[in-house]
């Protein structure tokens, strides 16, 4: 013979009655009738929690994408910072006067001057610019003397109306 299976509910007896006295039904329910409010009782359960969940956790993650971009803002100002700016620089040598932009390099390296393929060194004591090809020491380097050194803001003007 075959055992018969007791159904399992999800509320306990006294969630149930108060079910029922909330449904204000005077009969008995049915077993079936009882997993069914059961089903529903605990689908809306459910649902607030999911709501309140959300709702809950709505101003944590507003906090915390405040946070990203707060964060983000100061390693981007920092690291404005500390990049080397360009500058425009005018200097002339026998009778012709060049204007190009000087990019300092980074920690100490030497700069460049981005109209040229030559490194360039900028001896500011002395209003100074030595451009040097590659493989070349500082002896060998052309010679140019420095007019006016402009910064940042003039540089960029310069290379927008420079550009075609």
């Amino acid at each position: 013979m075959a055992k018969k299976i007791k159904k399992a509910s999800l509320l306990s007896e006294a969630d149930k009655q108060k079910l029922l006295k909330k449904a204000g039904n005077k009969k008995p329910l049915t077993q079936t009738q009882a997993i069914a409010s059961t089903v529903t009782a605990t689908r809306t359960v459910s649902s607030a929690s999911s709501r309140l969940a959300s709702q809950q956790q709505s101003p944590a993650s507003t906090g915390k994408n405040t946070r990203i971009w707060l964060g983000i803002t100061v390693v981007l100002c920092a690291v404005f910072i500390m990049a080397p700016k360009p500058q425009l620089l005018e200097y002339h040598s026998a009778g012709l006067s060049t204007q190009s932009i000087y990019m300092p390099g980074w920690f100490g390296q030497e700069g460049t001057i981005l109209d040229t393929n030559q490194r360039a060194v900028l001896a500011e004591q002395e209003q100074t610019l030595y451009l040097c090809f590659e493989g070349q020491s500082n002896e060998q380097c052309a010679k140019y003397q420095l007019r006016q050194q402009q910064g940042f803001i003039a540089a960029a003007v310069f290379w927008l109306s420079s550009r075609p």
